[in-house]
C-alpha cells in the first residue's frame, strides 16, 4: 500500500488535504500604493493578485525586492512564477497576464512652471527625470526615440527632490504613487508644496509578468482563470477612494 501511495504522489495524483492551498511565489517591489511592504494588505496590486489565485485554490507568496532584482529573480525560475506589476511591453523571457488594474502616468513639475503639451516634441525640450528600468509613457518613449536623454535615478523619491531643487524640469511618475509619497514620506515634507502632478500622459494597464518556464506558463493559465472572477474595476475604485 505504501508503494502505491508513493507512486501516486510522484505522479501528482494524491490530492492535497481538504482546504489546503497550493503556494505560488511571485516577486515585486516596494511601490506604494500598488505594492507596499509596510501595508497590511501589501497594496492594491497585491490584493488583486492574491484574490485571483485564491479563487483557484492557490496562495500567493509575495517577496519584496529592488525592482531589477525582482525581475531577475523571476526570470527562468522554476520556483518563482513571475513578478508584478509590469506595464505593457515586449519582455525577454516573460508573458503578461490580463490587466490587474491601471495607473495614471504623467509628469510632475515645480508649482507655477509652464506646462508643455503632451507631445514628444514638447517633452523633448525638457530636462527630464525617470526611474531607471521603468517603462515610459508613450509620449516620453517617443521623445527618447527622437533624441531626448533623460536622467535616470533609482527611485521616485530622488526625482521629486531633484525637481524641487531645480536640477530637472520635470519627472515621470504615477499619479497615485506621487500622492502617496507626498502624504507619507517624511523626507519630502519640506518640498511637498513645491511640486505638482502637472501633465497626465497615459493610463497604463498593470500586469503580472509570468516567466516562460513550464511552471510559469501553468501558473499564468491558473491566474488568468482566477482573475476573471475578480471585480478589478470596482476593487480599484474602492481602494483608491479609501486611500485619498
Amino acid at each position: 500500500m505504501k508503494q502505491v501511495f508513493f507512486a501516486l504522489l510522484l505522479m501528482g495524483v494524491v490530492a492535497a488535504p481538504a482546504g489546503a492551498q497550493q503556494a505560488v511565489k511571485l516577486t515585486t517591489l516596494d511601490w506604494c500604493p500598488y505594492t507596499c511592504v509596510t501595508a497590511p494588505d501589501s497594496g492594491f496590486s497585491s490584493v488583486v493578485v492574491r484574490e485571483a489565485f485564491k479563487a483557484m485554490g492557490y496562495q500567493a507568496e509575495i517577496e519584496f525586492l529592488p525592482w531589477q532584482r525582482a525581475v531577475a529573480t523571476a526570470k527562468g525560475s522554476n520556483e518563482v512564477a513571475g513578478y508584478f506589476p509590469e506595464y505593457p511591453a515586449e519582455l525577454d523571457g516573460f508573458d503578461l497576464s490580463p490587466s490587474i488594474g491601471t495607473g495614471p502616468l504623467g509628469l510632475i513639475m515645480r508649482k507655477g512652471a509652464p506646462v508643455p503639451q503632451p507631445t514628444a516634441d514638447a517633452i523633448r525640450t525638457l530636462k527630464l527625470g525617470v526611474v531607471s528600468g521603468y517603462v515610459n509613457a508613450a509620449p516620453v518613449a517617443a521623445a527618447i526615440a527622437a533624441g531626448l536623454k533623460p536622467e535616470g535615478v533609482a527611485d521616485d523619491n530622488t526625482n521629486i527632490r531633484k525637481l524641487a531643487a531645480g536640477r530637472i524640469d520635470a519627472a515621470e511618475i504615477d499619479q497615485f504613487v506621487f500622492g502617496h509619497l507626498l502624504k507619507t514620506d517624511a523626507r519630502l515634507a519640506d518640498v511637498k508644496t513645491d511640486v505638482v502632478f502637472a501633465l497626465p500622459l497615459e493610463e497604463k494597464t498593470l500586469h503580472v509578468a509570468f516567466n516562460k518556464t513550464a511552471y510559469g506558463k501553468k501558473l499564468a493559465a491558473v491566474f488568468a482563470e482566477g482573475l476573471a472572477k475578480v471585480d478589478i474595476k470596482g476593487l480599484q475604485q474602492k481602494y483608491f477612494a479609501m486611500a485619498q
